[in-house]
């Protein structure tokens, strides 16, 4: 019986069988060709077949090329393993490491094509509709391809969904399975209702930012929000939901200060009227009383908007409003307003209305608004405080309507050492304005002056001259310190009333406290009174900067060319005023010496150059001469104009708009 010969085992890969080839060793004098022959020729098991080339990459992944014809032997050892010639290079096909930790992972073509279980299960694909690792074979058999269709979307919905069926099949029944699902999606739903609360709470418009809050919570980890997507366009983000999402937040949080409030034995409401950017006149609603722990609050109720500001429309709006909430009106005790006349009007304001119902109801003017009436009053009734006044909201616009002006005013005040402050604006009906502007023009006065005086000289300014006049006046300095020592204790007193735990136990001892500290300031002066003739001594006068007119002596239109020594005592003076200013640089006597050969140079080799190309030229003299050169750069480098900060400032006009105008100021650097 003939022995049949054995079946031979394909095995793609290029693989060589070393330990095969250690068994028998060819003799010193036979070529490789010789002994590759010799081993065919005596192993059945072996087959020629063409190898493709193996390269190795940086991670120790092979990449198979296209096949060569390079013959390459190949055969299986004991455990099935291809076995190659050059041990150097890592195997082709699958590691079984991968199959271990990928265990979705599904080999074909032996082991030169991937597949994933879970999105052939769940039928996922990407968003672009590839059918590879699906129905098509992943012919990249690499760590890396592996790795990145596990960080796939398609692929994270599979393993959620197989997630799912594992608790299902834990749970024993679709009852548990169901569960299971719907605690996902009420998790997703409460993670939407979050983002929207955070949203309204940080006053970002919701209807633009919501998306984009999702979006990037999912790619921060928070995959549990995919389930919001119910298919199409069913995914908790249009407007229309984001609306009913926001009203049943509001009823959330309204519904336990509305049990409250009716709960309370008497309760308040404070109201106010505005108009917003749209042009409509809001009215706002606010409730104080008390709650079961015997805690005052005070929250808000809501705005209604109002066709006019008559007494009988707010009256309606408010009937309306209380009566949708459902609060009880027989409760109501008190009434707060800002006291216009169409609140606290003796025969048909608000107030009055509502007494014809409650005759005990108490009409509260606010105490805030009263203190800010009575000090805009005792202004007016004193005419020169009420033109001090008048002045201090027109420096406040002669700078706000001007970036050059501002940029000037910034400039002078850096030179001169001081605070850089901003004028404020003077509003009687911003209760801390007159306090706060005040106390900027006093800690910035000297800036403000030769700020004024030089708009007033360089750009021929007469609104400029005539606030530099006024403000330079005895009376004008003196009333600012005066300001200064009586409005603190008002700005104090305005802010304690409008704490929200203030009540009317305190206002009579705030109140008379308050009124004998300002009174003992007439007999007894204020700090900054005390300093009044020291400010007016420093304010008698405002010379111009010795320095920059000192500067002027290399000018050479200045230099006379017959005899440069001509004039030569102002030279001197000048030369003195920098060696005296910039001592730094060089001593009286040194600067004097260069500038004995420097005087001669200027009038043959600069007469023709302007004054920036003789600074310039004198600036690269440095060897020649040190001190003159070094103020030639100084020159050159103090700042004359303010129009590349104009530019700046229209370059940020263009960049900060409406709708970026939180943009931080680290990224406007940018």
């Amino acid at each position: 019986m003939s022995k049949q010969p054995s079946k031979k085992r394909r095995i793609t890969g290029p693989t060589f069988l070393t330990s095969w080839l250690e068994k028998s060793t060819p003799s010193s004098n036979c070529s490789q060709t010789d002994h590759e022959n010799h081993h065919l020729e005596q192993s059945p098991e072996l087959e020629i077949q063409p190898s493709p080339e193996c390269t190795e990459s940086q991670d120790g992944q092979t990449e198979t090329s296209n096949p060569t014809r390079t013959l390459t032997i190949v055969s299986m050892n004991s455990e099935n393993t291809i076995i190659t010639k050059d041990q150097k290079k890592r195997k082709t096909g699958v590691d079984k490491k991968w199959l271990i930790k990928f265990p979705w992972l599904k080999t074909v073509n032996d082991g030169f094509g991937l597949l994933c279980n879970l999105c052939i299960t769940f039928n996922k694909k990407p968003m672009n509709g590839s059918l590879i690792w699906t129905s098509k074979p992943c012919i990249t058999v690499t760590l890396e391809s592996i790795s990145k269709h596990a960080k796939s979307d398609a692929h994270k919905e599979a393993e959620q969904l197989e997630a799912q069926r594992i608790l299902s099949g834990n749970g024993q029944g679709l009852v548990q399975a169901v569960a299971a699902q719907a605690s996902m999606e009420k998790t997703a739903l409460i993670g939407a209702f979050r983002s929207l609360y955070w949203l309204a709470s940080e006053e970002i418009p919701h209807t633009t930012k919501y998306s984009s809050l999702l979006g990037y919570a999912k790619r921060m980890g928070c995959s549990y929000l995919n389930h919001l997507q119910k298919g199409g366009n069913a995914n908790y983000e249009s407007q229309r939901t984001l609306q009913e999402m926001l009203h049943i937040i509001a009823e959330q949080i309204a519904a336990p200060i509305l049990q409250d409030i009716c709960n309370s034995r008497y309760y308040s409401i404070l109201i106010d009227e505005t108009t917003d950017i749209a042009v409509i006149k809001q009215m706002t609603i606010l409730a104080r009383y008390i709650t079961e722990n015997n805690q005052v609050k005070t929250s808000f109720l809501g705005m209604v908007e109002l066709p006019d500001g008559k007494a009988e429309t707010i009256m309606n709006a408010l009937d309306k409003f209380l009566n949708e909430l459902q609060l009880p009106t027989e409760h109501l005790i008190g009434l707060g307003s800002d006291g216009a006349s169409v609140m606290v009007g003796r025969k048909s304001g608000v107030a009055a209305r509502l007494k014809q119902r409650n005759p005990e109801l108490v009409n509260v003017h606010c105490i805030a608004h009263r203190l800010a009436l009575a000090a805009a009053q005792a202004t007016d009734n004193i005419p020169y405080l009420k033109k001090f006044k008048d002045l201090l909201q027109q420096i406040f616009k002669f700078y706000q309507n001007s970036a050059v002006r501002m940029s000037g005013l910034k400039e002078i005040e850096t030179i001169l050492g001081g605070p850089q402050l901003k004028m404020k604006e003077v509003l009687d009906t911003r209760w801390l304005s007159h306090d706060r502007a005040v106390t900027a023009i006093r800690e910035c006065l000297p800036a403000l002056i030769a700020s004024l005086e030089r708009e007033a000289s360089e750009r021929s300014d007469a609104t400029a001259a005539g606030l530099a006049m006024f403000v330079k006046t005895t009376k004008f300095v003196a009333s600012i310190h005066m300001m200064s020592d009586i409005l603190p204790h008002l700005a104090r007193l305005s802010k304690t009333f409008q704490k929200t735990d203030i009540d009317f136990t305190l206002i009579e001892t705030l109140v008379s406290a308050t009124q004998i500290t300002i009174t003992k300031l007439i007999e007894q002066p204020g700090h900054y009174m005390q300093s009044l003739p020291t400010c007016l001594d420093s304010l008698s006068e405002f010379p111009d900067n010795p320095v920059l007119d000192a500067l002027s002596v290399m000018d050479p239109d200045l230099l006379n060319a017959e005899d440069p020594s001509l004039n030569e005592w102002v030279q001197h003076i000048k030369l003195k005023t920098l060696a005296k200013h910039f001592k730094s640089v060089g001593s009286e006597i040194e600067v004097l010496e260069e500038w004995e050969t420097l005087r001669t140079l200027l009038v043959k080799e600069c007469k023709d150059m302007t004054f920036r190309k003789t600074m310039n030229k004198v600036a690269s003299l440095g060897t020649l001469y040190p001190c003159l050169s070094k103020y030639a750069a100084i020159g050159l480098v103090l700042p004359v104009s303010t129009a590349d900060c104009e530019r700046c400032f229209s370059c940020l006009n263009r960049v900060k708009t409406c709708l970026r105008n939180r943009l931080c100021q680290k990224v406007l650097n940018c």
